[in-house]
């Protein structure tokens, strides 16, 4: 197999059994595109030796600190074991610098066939971060840049469209209902963009600062496809944790919080980062999978920026509107024209580009 847009890879796996714990003990091997031969997607090689090259556990040593300088892979395990998620995050594959943990999943599929459900791979920089639709994401080091591998049956009760709802909502809350952190104003832009309050740095001799706005600082990124009745979603993740500039981030926030209100709240590093919204994704899917997203509004509603928020509708001759909620079975933004209060308009997350400091929604081109 040849890995495409591979560098040093540390894959650390938790040992194999029933559930797949995070276990007391972890495995892990250096992988570079040298020690998987030269096997291309088109090669026919017996199953048994492509697995074989699969087997991604060598040693019971961990990376130290001289091959995972930017990323500490020791206090990852510990923070992996202290959330103790069954399977979100159980499986971990690091690289210090890549185009995209979401291409190099793409690109090699093969591999990823292999992974085991909720494998993730993280990345201290990315070359080629991407967003939704053509955008890039900048990610340098101080964010938190990963992509989870979650293989989904469809159910009528868990719309599979519902989970980039999911894996926001679970980033939000993976630091809000940490004991003293929920009032940090966290928030969420639909469909699954991430904003926190930015007060701006301003020099002590300007007096016109500009006031505190909200500022994006993360966003999600989910690609699927489907076979025999199972989805396999791969769900990019891209948060600013620790670089104030250039609007804000989740450890500015922290800070900020700190000053106004005298707390002492601790900052969050990027790998208890990883271990919080791996574990929280993992608690509101298992709600999910039994109960769909019916219980989940509450806590969307009150992470959200929208409620009541009154919008311009682009496409609709610029018609004016209100933001009611969104549909619990497919995402869509549901907007109450001011015109005619009776009219309630759907609109698709996919189709449809939401401009916060306009109030603009408008349809992609």
């Amino acid at each position: 197999m040849v890995l495409q847009d591979a560098e040093d890879i540390h894959v650390v796996t938790a040992q194999t059994g029933d559930r797949r714990r995070v276990c007391a003990s972890y495995e892990h091997a250096v992988l570079t595109p040298d020690d998987v031969g030269p096997v291309s997607a088109t090669d026919e090689m017996p199953e048994s030796r492509l697995h074989s090259m699969l087997v991604l556990c060598a040693n019971d040593a961990l990376p130290d600190e001289h091959e995972t300088p930017r990323f500490d892979m020791r206090a990852a395990i510990k923070y992996m074991r202290e959330t103790r998620a069954h399977t979100a995050g159980s499986w971990l594959m690091y690289a210090d610098t890549t185009r995209s943990t979401q291409t190099f999943l793409e690109r090699n599929a093969r591999l990823a066939s292999h992974l085991p459900d909720g494998t993730v791979h993280v990345a201290t920089m990315q070359l080629n971060g991407r967003g939704r639709g053509r955008n890039a994401w900048i990610s340098p080091v101080g964010c938190l840049q990963f992509t989870m591998l979650i293989r989904h049956t469809q159910r009528k009760q868990a719309p599979v469209v519902m989970l980039q709802y999911i894996m926001s909502l679970a980033i939000v809350e993976a630091v809000t209902s940490l004991p003293g952190y929920d009032a940090l104003p966290l928030r969420l832009k639909w469909p699954n963009d991430l904003y926190a309050l930015h007060v701006p740095v301003s020099d002590s001799d300007d007096s016109s600062g500009s006031a505190p706005a909200f500022a994006k600082i993360g966003g999600i990124l989910v690609n699927s496809s489907c076979a025999r009745g199972e989805f396999t979603l791969l769900f990019g993740c891209g948060i600013n944790v620790a670089n104030r500039l250039p609007t804000t981030s989740i450890n500015s926030v922290i800070r900020d919080y700190n000053d106004t209100h005298a707390t002492r709240l601790a900052t969050i590093p990027v790998e208890r980062m990883l271990a919080l919204a791996t574990a929280k994704f993992e608690e509101l899917y298992r709600t999910f999978l039994v109960y769909g997203f019916d219980p989940l509004l509450k806590a969307y509603y009150r992470r959200w920026l929208h409620s009541d928020q009154i919008v311009t509708l682009a496409d609709r001759d610029y018609e004016r509107a209100q933001v009611v909620g969104i549909s619990a079975t497919d995402g869509q933004l549901q907007v109450r024209s001011l015109q005619s209060p009776r009219t309630v308009y759907s609109l698709q997350p996919d189709g449809n580009s939401f401009d916060m400091l306009r109030g603009l929604i408008s349809r992609k081109l």
